[in-house]
C-alpha cells in the first residue's frame, strides 16, 4: 500500500540524506563557477570600470579556487558531523550530550557555508537569485538537524531523570 506524498512523513534519516543531496548540489554549483559565467570577463570588467588598478587573472582565479576547495570542504563537514552522530545511540548522558555537540557542529558548518555563498556573491557580484535555492537547502538541512535534536531532547531528559551521568 503506497502513502501520498502529502501524508508522509520525514525520515529519522533525513538530516544526512539531504545532506549528501546539499553537497551533490553544491558541487553541481561549483561545476559551473557558483554563477560567474567567465572569472577572466569579470575581471576585465573591474578593471575597465576603474575597481581594479590592473587586470589581475590569478587573483581572481585562486579566490574562486579557494571558495570552491572551502564550500566542498564544508559540505563535506557537514555531511561527516551529521553521520558522527547518527553512529552513538546514547545509553547515557554523557553520549546524549556528545550526540548533541555533533549535531550543533554540523549546524555551524551550514552557517559557515551560508557565510562562504555570501562572500562570493559579494566578491564576484552575482546576481543573488541563483543562490537563493542553495540558501533553501541549507536552511532546510538547519531544520532538519534541529528537529533531530528536538526528538533526541527526550532520550537526553530521560536520563537526566534517571540520574545517569
Amino acid at each position: 500500500m503506497s502513502v501520498l506524498v502529502s501524508d508522509r512523513t520525514e525520515s529519522k534519516f533525513e538530516a544526512i540524506t539531504y545532506s549528501i543531496e546539499l553537497h551533490d548540489m553544491l558541487i553541481d554549483f561549483m561545476q559551473h563557477g557558483f554563477g560567474v559565467k567567465s572569472v577572466d570577463d569579470y575581471v576585465r570588467l573591474r578593471y575597465a570600470y576603474g575597481k581594479d588598478d590592473r587586470e589581475n587573472f590569478s587573483k581572481y582565479r585562486f579566490m574562486m579556487q579557494n571558495f570552491k576547495n572551502r564550500v566542498d570542504q564544508l559540505a563535506a563537514l557537514i555531511t561527516n558531523n551529521v553521520r558522527a552522530a547518527n553512529t552513538i545511540y546514547p545509553t547515557n548522558l554523557h553520549e546524549c550530550e556528545m550526540r548533541r555537540d555533533y549535531q550543533n557542529t554540523a549546524i555551524v558548518n551550514c552557517e559557515q557555508l551560508l557565510k562562504e555563498l555570501q562572500r562570493i556573491a559579494e566578491i564576484f557580484e552575482v546576481d543573488l537569485n541563483l543562490y537563493s535555492p542553495y540558501v533553501k537547502a541549507i536552511d532546510r538541512e538547519i531544520g532538519l538537524i534541529k528537529k533531530w535534536r528536538q526528538r533526541d531532547k527526550k532520550m537526553e531528559s530521560y536520563f537526566r531523570c534517571k540520574g545517569d551521568v
